[in-house]
């Protein structure tokens, strides 16, 4: 998956764009993060796209992480 694929469906799964900016800014930190331990660029795009993904669930889970 690459980053445009990720963000598409981020925006189609969570309605509150605040939490879509989150997500964001989460992935900058992830990115940030990644160059800093000195990964490799393989790494780093994992890291991203983690970072980017890692609510993604919150509107089916969010009252209820169980």
């Amino acid at each position: 998956m690459d980053r445009e694929e990720a963000y598409a469906l981020v925006s189609a799964r969570i309605p509150q764009r605040n939490l879509v900016n989150h997500s964001v800014a989460v992935e900058t930190i992830m990115e940030a993060l990644a160059r800093h331990f000195g990964l490799c660029e393989g790494e780093v795009a994992g890291w991203t796209l983690a970072g980017l993904l890692h609510d993604l669930d919150y509107a089916e889970t969010g009252e209820d992480p169980a």
